[in-house]
């Protein structure tokens, strides 16, 4: 079951996640992970471990990706663990590019944590 208090968590965290690409500041986007998390980004290698994926969101904002718009279809899961599924934009405005936008979905898996909830799995891919 997912409380009210799960849902505004969660979403607290998808805002801080988006806020961290706005500012162009990757240790924003990174806080919401575990320190074990893991990332899994489409056609790439797992990323594991927050000081690994705080670079790999550097990384990711420096090839021109300004913003991530998230929106969650459905929270599910009980006790420490929550799978959220959802669909988001990634827009990104390279460098002497022109500006575009990608449909992606996605999941993630939360974890509650002495730090509250936090992103554990994170998988993402292009969606039409």
């Amino acid at each position: 079951m997912v409380t009210d208090e799960v849902r505004k968590a969660i979403d607290a965290n998808n805002r801080r996640f988006s806020e961290g690409f706005l500012k162009g500041d990757a240790s924003i986007t990174a806080s919401i992970f575990a320190e074990d998390a893991v990332v899994f980004p489409p056609d790439a290698p797992m990323v594991q471990g927050r000081g690994a994926i705080e670079e790999f969101w550097r990384t990711i904002m420096a090839s021109g990706v300004k913003a991530v718009e998230l929106t969650t279809i459905e929270i599910s899961g009980s006790g420490d663990y929550r799978h959220e599924r959802g669909t988001g934009i990634i827009r990104v405005r390279p460098p002497g590019g022109t500006p575009a936008g990608q449909k992606i979905k996605f999941v993630v898996v939360w974890k509650h944590t002495a730090d509250g909830w936090k992103n554990i799995w994170d998988i993402w891919n292009a969606s039409p």
